[in-house]
């Protein structure tokens, strides 16, 4: 019997485990604002992603201004505030709107197929380079999306909350059944390695989701304006990336845990 019941313990547990891992990665990293805004926060270091903002930031000071700086001095001096410190921080910040914009529900009479992006804070740092700080009382906003790319304002917010309860009830489930399965067992070594296969499959089943999701999400942002669909595909890339680091680890605990499981069961074997 309580072979039976070790054995049923270790198949729930790898099951929740393949559940768990990729749930808790979409959880912590992606429906959490700030585990979004630190797994995307690194492309505020690539070039594409600083070119594109400060094209913005030069056509949008130069259309709101009246300061007499030509149109072709703004661009410098947006690329300059884009190698800053600064930048990163700002850019933090429009990260954070964005999660927001999908992850919140829209309030009554929100417009819920425009994407917009505050950037004041960025047009008047980059001014701020002239010596004329706050030159723009804003709002100023960018259309990143619009209906032709079928994202809505608070698209993810429902889903958000079932990933989030997903994630809790399976990573208790994997750990609860794994710790009873372990308990239960005759040969413990034995379920400590296929405990460690879950792993495994579950950084398999990772990546793969990782993979099918980010094919998706490049999808979805097909119709936006070419240079904000590269900086959201630059996003999109940037936290498949942090899934497959994730995965690799995951994996690599899996397979850690397989061996200490044989070893583990040679040793007891050789002292039987």
């Amino acid at each position: 019997m309580r072979s039976f019941l070790s054995a049923l313990m270790t198949l729930v547990a790898m099951a929740a485990t393949v559940l768990a891992v990729p749930a808790l990665w979409l959880d912590l990293r992606i429906v959490d604002q700030d585990g979004f805004v630190s797994t995307v926060a690194p492309m505020a270091e690539n070039q594409k992603v600083k070119d594109y903002l400060a094209d913005e930031i030069a056509a949008q000071a130069t259309a709101r201004t009246d300061l007499p700086i030509a149109g072709a001095l703004v661009r410098p001096l947006a690329a300059q505030y884009t190698d800053s410190e600064q930048f990163r921080l700002d850019f933090a910040d429009v990260v954070g709107q964005q999660h927001a914009w999908l992850f919140t529900e829209p309030a009554p009479g929100e417009d819920t197929s425009v994407m917009q992006l505050d950037i004041t804070a960025m047009i008047n740092r980059a001014l701020n380079l002239t010596g004329t700080p706050n030159a723009i009382s804003g709002p100023v906003v960018v259309e990143l999306t619009n209906g032709a790319s079928g994202l809505e304002a608070g698209r993810y917010a429902e889903v958000g909350n079932q990933i989030t309860v997903l994630a809790r009830i399976s990573a208790a489930v994997a750990v609860i059944t794994g710790l009873l399965a372990l308990l239960l067992a005759h040969r413990r070594g034995t379920v400590f390695a296929w405990l460690g296969f879950g792993a495994v499959a579950a950084a398999v089943a990772s990546w793969a989701i990782g993979l099918f999701f980010a094919d998706r999400a490049k999808q979805e942002v097909a119709g936006a304006e070419s240079s904000g669909r590269q900086v959201a595909e630059l996003i999109i890339d940037g936290a498949y990336s942090d899934l497959t680091q994730v995965a690799l680890i995951v994996g690599g605990v899996g397979v850690a845990m397989i061996v200490v499981g044989f070893i583990g069961r040679m040793i007891f074997a050789g002292r039987r």
